[in-house]
């Protein structure tokens, strides 16, 4: 009777458990969609893609790691320690059998909450959702010919200019609707965005944009622009027409119009001087999960509905965590006729406590 109630309760709950038989749960979409809505660490799980590298290369759920079932046996180190920690494996769908051997030898291990995702990457995509892809997918479409996807870099056209994965057109998702036009009229085509990284939100509201319009396969470089430079040597530096052609933008240069630099920066969030209004353009549970002292939360989108406020300084400055938001509010209030606004073209990590690091 124990063992049945044990079951029972499994079912009731949203988070994968193992039967007291040891058998694991089978969890559903919508239940993988409930624990994506917390970090790893902050829903004490781990999302595990049973297939292949090349299978989780070209494309894997949002957050998860790679523990293909033939490597297991000698990788079990890659597990958590936690032996409690909710694990879900996945795999090509119901007529792959790799996440169900990778849960069992979980269990056999003394994993005590283990899961199972049948559907995997296939129903996954099948249900709307974007997938994820690796730098080494990127590689591989850019080093063969006989793979055709179109890269999509959803920053501001600043952050493009200073340097982008090659071949990657530029479509800032603050301009969605003026150049969404650049996109392909074959509703097929793999569609790739990215933007500066994880904590830049852009390539996900961008392919949430083109799954709306139709596109059937839509993917996100994740890890975007950052792990890109720092993996590669191949990327583009372009022209910046703010600088009449003269300059190549590089990291070493000088700041583009707009642009505020570092030392400025630190100098008036220390100093506060009259006039000076700091503008956090992140979501606003971004905002309220730190920021820094003194800054206001006005999201990027919500920079035209505020042109008012910004009229009356003439020293406003934007920031976020990468420089994609900041910049496309600086542009979007320069449309609207202020010139005295500014922003923090760098990444900037914020603590809870208020204190930060621009980098």
């Amino acid at each position: 009777m124990k063992r049945l109630w044990g079951g029972l309760l499994c079912l009731l709950v949203m988070t994968g458990c193992a039967f007291a038989g040891g058998a694991p749960r089978q969890v559903t979409s919508a239940e993988v969609k409930s624990l994506l809505a917390k970090t790893p660490a902050e829903g004490g799980y781990q999302l595990i893609d049973a297939r292949p590298d090349i299978k989780y290369f070209e494309g894997h759920l949002p957050g998860a790691v790679s523990l293909p079932w033939a490597e297991m046996k000698e990788q079990l180190d890659a597990l958590p320690t936690d032996k409690s920690t909710q694990l879900i494996f996945y795999c090509g769908g119901p007529k792959c059998d790799l996440s169900a051997k990778a849960a069992d030898l979980a269990i056999e291990k003394g994993y005590k909450n283990v899961s199972v995702f049948p559907a995997g990457e296939p129903g996954w995509r099948e249900g709307g959702e974007s997938v994820w892809v690796s730098t080494n997918y990127i590689k591989m479409l850019l080093n063969d010919r006989e793979r055709v996807a179109l890269i999509v870099d959803a920053r501001p056209q600043i952050k493009y200019l200073e340097g982008t994965v090659p071949g990657a057109i530029n479509l800032p998702f603050q301009e969605w609707d003026k150049r969404v036009g650049l996109l392909p009229a074959d509703k097929k085509t793999q569609l790739i965005f990215f933007c500066g990284g994880l904590k830049c939100d852009l390539s996900f509201k961008s392919a949430i944009k083109a799954r709306e319009l139709g596109y059937s396969d839509v993917r996100i470089y994740a890890e975007g622009w950052p792990a890109w430079k720092e993996g590669s040597t191949r990327a583009f530096a372009l022209i910046n027409p703010q600088q009449e052609g003269n300059a190549v933008v590089t990291a070493e240069a000088a700041p583009v119009t707009g642009e505020i630099g570092k030392d400025e920066f630190l100098k008036l969030v220390a100093e506060k001087p009259a006039g000076f209004l700091l503008v956090d353009v992140r979501p606003d549970g971004d905002f309220q999960k730190g920021h820094i002292p003194g800054a206001i939360s006005i999201p990027d989108e919500e920079i035209g509905k505020n042109i008012a406020l910004f009229k009356g300084s003439n020293n406003v400055v934007f920031y976020c965590n990468t420089g994609s938001r900041s910049a496309g509010a600086f542009y979007a209030a320069e449309d609207a006729g202020c010139k005295g606004t500014r922003f923090l073209n760098r990444n900037l990590d914020v603590n809870p406590d208020g204190t930060f690091a621009v980098k």
